[in-house]
């Protein structure tokens, strides 16, 4: 099979327009639509048919994009793979985190990594649960750190428990519910200021909404930072539903109050990741092992290493 057209086909597929293929790929019109006919003739079937001022796939055609679109990412990530090796001959490190991860824990392994590899770039990433995953997975990211139940997790990933983290619906100090005792149903009468969605505490709300069977709660305020969603509480409007580690502070400065609901109790569980069935580099290899020799002190930690 020709590759270099079957690439011309998914470009112009996902664009859905010749011309923006042909600007994309760097190629003229006249070449795209020529290559695609030669493509069609190659395979003897229809790929494309007209609609409008662009194209549509036909059902063939349609059975052909997710095939080719991890064709190409396979593509990308050997291409990032090398660019990476090229640039970064001392070395380079990747790690990728929740907001959690990223602000309380991978700074500090980060910096004691460093003292014995000044020569070593470290790069920190920020990003909800699904989008670490999807990093690591495309090989954008050597290590992730990232919450989220065991079914959460791509088959592609390797992740060990490290730890289990409460999280706590929180108030205003001056909010009717801080520091009282309340039920569930309650609780999700009040409007929520959350995450976006693929934030694991997100999900963790809305699947114990469902095993509950509550109505979820209304989300008044949506926000892309875990800061930026303590500080709107703190202000006096709403709840909301976050890890103990990033509201503890907080709340012994009196900013944050619990709300105790039911002898409910949730928790979050914190997971290294790593690619399946792939040796670690050297580089890699210590950096996890500095992961698991410093593990926050407060919280319940529980090693257990489980592979999907």
């Amino acid at each position: 099979m020709n590759l270099h057209a079957l690439k011309i086909f998914y470009t112009v597929a996902v664009t859905g327009s010749v011309t923006q293929a042909a600007s994309k790929l760097n190629i003229s019109q006249p070449a795209i639509t020529a290559q695609i006919k030669k493509f069609e003739k190659e395979l003897n079937v229809v790929l494309f048919e007209p609609k409008g001022r662009g194209v549509a796939l036909t059902s063939v055609g349609q059975k052909l994009i997710n095939p080719a679109k991890r064709l190409f990412t396979v593509e990308n990530q050997i291409e990032s793979i090398i660019e990476d090796y090229r640039n970064h001959k001392n070395g380079k490190l990747r790690v990728v985190g929740t907001y959690l991860a990223t602000s309380i824990l991978i700074p500090r392994w980060a910096a004691k990594f460093k003292t014995n590899h000044a020569e070593i770039e470290v790069t920190i990433t920020t990003a909800n649960s699904k989008d670490v995953l999807d990093q690591l997975v495309n090989y954008a990211a050597d290590i992730a750190i990232c919450g989220g139940e065991p079914a959460f997790y791509p088959e592609e990933v390797e992740w060990e428990e490290l730890w289990k983290d409460e999280v706590w619906f929180v108030v205003a100090p001056g909010h009717k519910y801080a520091n009282q005792h309340i039920t569930f149903n309650q609780m999700m009468t009040e409007p929520f200021i959350m995450r976006e969605e693929g934030s694991a505490t997100r999900e963790r709300l809305f699947a114990l909404c469902k095993t509950n069977m509550v109505e979820p709660p209304q989300v008044a305020l949506q926000f892309s930072g875990l800061t930026e969603t303590i500080h709107a509480v703190a202000s006096g409007y709403g709840a909301s539903f976050i890890s103990s580690l990033a509201a503890c502070e907080f709340v012994e400065r009196g900013e944050l109050a619990k709300v105790y609901v039911d002898e409910l109790v949730p928790i979050n569980t914190i997971a290294l990741c790593t690619r399946k069935h792939e040796k670690p580099e050297p580089l890699v290899k210590e950096f996890l092992t500095i992961i698991r020799e410093n593990l926050p002190l407060n919280g319940p930690f529980r090693a257990n290493r489980k592979g999907r």
